[in-house]
C-alpha cells in the first residue's frame, strides 16, 4: 500500500526534476545565503500521478513537498493519496485505497519512511485504520503506538501494528481487544 504510491510520488517527481519542471531558461539567482537544510526541489499544492501502461495506479496530493537529492529524501505536509490495486494482487481484495497523513517522510535509497498526524487509511471494501503514526522499511509498516481499526466484521483497537505492504500479513500487537461480528460475512 505504501510502497505503491511512494513509489507514485518519487517517480513523477523524478519526471518534473528531469525537465526542469518547464523553466527553459536559468532563473535569476538573489544572493541570500541559504540554510545548509534547504530542499533542492519545494512545491507547494502538489498534485501526482503514476502510471503503467497508460492507467493511472496511484495518485497523491501535498499542501507542501520538499525533495532533497542525497539519499533521495521527500518531505511532504498534509498528504493524501489514492492507490488502486493491481487486479489479482493480494491487496486487490480491499479495492481503492485511501490513506491521508498530516507529515510524511520517506527516504528512497533506504526505502524508509514514516507517516504522522492523523495518519488514516480507508478501502473501498468498508475497512477503516487510524494512527497517529507509522513507518514504512522495505516490505513492512510498523507501528508502536494505538492503532484503531474497524472493517465487514470487526472492530478492534491494538497497541501496535506489523503488516506487509502487500496485505498478505497484518498482526495486531501489545493488546488487542475487539470484536467479531460472524453475521457480516454472510
Amino acid at each position: 500500500m505504501g510502497s505503491q504510491s511512494v513509489r507514485a510520488v518519487l517517480r513523477v517527481l523524478a519526471l518534473c526534476l528531469a525537465t526542469g519542471c518547464g523553466n527553459p531558461g536559468s532563473p535569476t539567482v538573489s544572493a541570500l545565503s541559504l540554510p545548509d537544510d534547504t530542499p533542492d526541489l519545494a512545491l507547494q499544492g502538489v498534485a501526482l500521478a503514476r502510471l503503467s501502461d497508460g492507467q493511472i495506479v496511484a495518485r497523491a496530493t501535498a499542501e507542501r513537498l520538499d525533495y532533497r537529492r542525497a539519499g533521495g529524501r521527500v518531505v511532504a505536509s498534509r498528504g493524501a493519496g489514492i492507490v488502486y490495486p493491481e487486479p489479482g494482487s493480494s491487496l486487490a481484495q480491499y479495492g481503492t485505497i485511501r490513506f491521508l497523513a498530516r507529515d510524511a517522510e520517506w527516504e528512497g535509497l533506504n526505502r524508509r519512511g514514516s507517516a504522522t498526524g492523523n495518519v488514516r487509511v480507508d478501502t473501498m471494501r468498508g475497512d477503516t485504520a487510524l494512527t497517529e503514526r507509522i513507518d514504512y522499511e522495505g516490505d513492512y509498516l510498523r507501528s508502536s503506538v494505538p492503532v484503531a481499526a474497524s472493517g465487514p466484521g470487526y472492530q478492534v483497537d491494538a497497541n501496535g501494528l506489523s503488516a506487509r505492504t502487500d496485505g498478505t500479513a497484518i498482526r495486531l500487537t501489545n493488546g488487542v481487544k475487539g470484536r467479531l461480528r460472524m453475521e457480516a460475512g454472510r
